[in-house]
């Protein structure tokens, strides 16, 4: 709220206590930046948390820590890491079932890694069925964002592809590279 005062004056901000109950600007800014802060770091020490429990071993740590932020922060690094910990069996039955779900929600998030795990999955025909034309497009995702392994893997799926279909596999890469071939700000920075 603004008071006027006579008119060689500048308008002056209101204190909340010249009107109770009322929060004014000069209050609000430092409680909605405090009440940020609270919202943003425990999801950053859960996610850190949950990879040194991974690294070290403590696998049921870990899932503890990726799950919440996984299915209702929709936090793609933690996604990834629940993708690993299914592929290979870390502290929960290998399902590669869960690891290509995973996989794909850290993947259509612009996490390169995911992107080539999952590449990969397609390749071998883990968790779902055997497709080198999604196995090439993704490879071509993840090696679009910068990923020496993706390009050899990419081209190792071309040369088992038929003309024809490799042109469908490019197709679909192009189509994967415009929707996920860039990290979107919201991966990069607030995870």
């Amino acid at each position: 709220m603004i008071r006027s005062g006579p008119p060689s004056r500048r308008p002056v901000l209101l204190e909340s206590a010249e009107v109770p109950g009322k929060i004014t600007r000069p209050v609000l800014l430092p409680v909605l930046g405090l009440t940020l802060g609270l919202l943003v770091h425990p999801a950053r020490a859960d996610f850190n948390d949950g990879v040194a429990a991974m690294v070290a071993g403590d696998y049921a740590k870990a899932l503890e820590s990726f799950v919440p932020l996984a299915e209702t922060a929709d936090h793609a690094y933690a996604q990834y890491f629940l993708g690993r910990m299914y592929a290979d069996g870390r502290g929960v039955e290998r399902s590669p079932e869960e690891a290509v779900r995973w996989f794909r929600e850290a993947a259509e998030k612009g996490v390169q890694e995911a992107q080539f795990r999952l590449a990969g999955l397609y390749e071998r025909g883990e968790g779902v069925p055997r497709d080198l034309e999604y196995a090439y497009a993704w490879y071509s995702v993840a090696a679009q964002l910068g990923s020496a392994k993706a390009g050899t893997a990419r081209d190792g799926a071309a040369g088992q592809l038929a003309p024809a279909a490799l042109k469908e596999a490019q197709g679909l890469a192009d189509d994967l590279t415009a929707k996920y071939g860039k990290v979107p700000r919201a991966t990069s920075v607030s995870q």
